[in-house]
């Protein structure tokens, strides 16, 4: 019976077979999706939604990167963030786990369907265990985990989200060169104050100025009304062709409806959702690994 003991912990110990496995990208590619759906559900805005997608990845970057020499910290080069805990020395971790743990624990803390997570969660981690992942190893691949998505999440508390979700709306002016509310939902002008959030990489808003919009002038001739008339006519008499990539491209989070006197709305995808998707095809197609796929999603976000 001792002997017995004896080969079984072995086993445990030398059990490499995982490793194959757990490298697969398919949790992650799933989890992202899954993210994404919540953000549907819920109805985040395009830059809440961006912010949404930015942590997880990060944290799962970081995670996945303890075990590929090859590729950097993040610390030091995104603002205020410093260097992850570092795993211990020695040990045996399934960073794959770690890094889908890590995801999971900051995507759910961001959101608010949290429930709609939770039986993921399970399948996920169940096909962790079924991979033959000892458990030592599982248990200290959570913790580590834990441990990296707790540092990011203390670092994005920091980011001034919170502050600005207590300041005020969008003044609506009668000046006619400035936006308002349009039927059918008049709705509410989107995060006015985002450039008061902390930047990842450039130091404000302001580094890089786009060129301004034509000034607003309705004359016949200006380039505003030229540009203008440009998108009524393009509509007025718009191609099935021209109508299958604005719907391809239409990332509007929550459109409004309206039949008769019954209005009703649609919830899809957010710009970001779109652009995470287009990164899923592309790491797929290209057949990436899980660090490489990692990579791909948190420079996206």
């Amino acid at each position: 019976l001792l002997s017995l003991f004896v080969i079984v912990g072995c086993q445990e110990v030398n059990n490499t077979d995982y490793k194959a496995a757990a490298n697969n990208p398919v949790h992650y590619h799933d989890s992202v999706k899954k993210l994404t759906d919540v953000i549907v559900h819920d109805i985040f805005s395009p830059p809440q939604a961006s912010r949404i997608y930015a942590y997880p990845n990060i944290a799962a970057y970081e995670v996945l990167r303890q075990g590929n020499a090859n590729y950097k910290s993040l610390a030091g080069q995104l603002t205020e963030l410093k260097e992850v805990p570092l795993p211990e020395q020695e040990v045996d971790y399934c960073y794959p786990l770690a890094s889908m743990h890590a995801f999971l624990i900051v995507g759910k803390a961001l959101i608010f369907a949290e429930d709609k997570m939770v039986a993921y969660e399970k399948e996920v981690y169940q096909s962790y265990k079924d991979m033959g992942i000892p458990s030592s190893v599982y248990e200290r691949s959570l913790d580590y985990g834990n441990a990296v998505a707790q540092h990011i999440l203390a670092w994005a508390d920091g980011d001034n989200y919170k502050q600005t979700r207590t300041f005020p709306k969008y003044s609506i002016t009668e000046d006619p060169e400035k936006w308002k509310p349009t039927p059918p939902s008049y709705m509410d002008g989107i995060e006015p104050h985002w450039r008061d959030i902390r930047p990842f990489v450039i130091d404000s808003a302001q580094q890089f100025v786009p060129m301004p919009p034509p000034k607003f002038d309705m004359t016949k001739g200006s380039d505003f009304y030229k540009e203008t008339m440009h998108v009524y006519e393009t509509i007025k008499n718009i191609t099935e062709e021209q109508t299958a990539i604005a719907s391809f491209w239409d990332c509007n989070p929550y459109v409004s409806h309206q039949t008769g006197h019954v209005m009703y709305a649609t919830k899809k995808i957010t710009p970001g959702g779109h652009w995470m998707g287009i990164a899923s095809i592309a790491t797929q197609q290209d057949s990436s690994d899980i660090m490489r796929t990692s990579e791909v999603y948190t420079a996206v976000s």
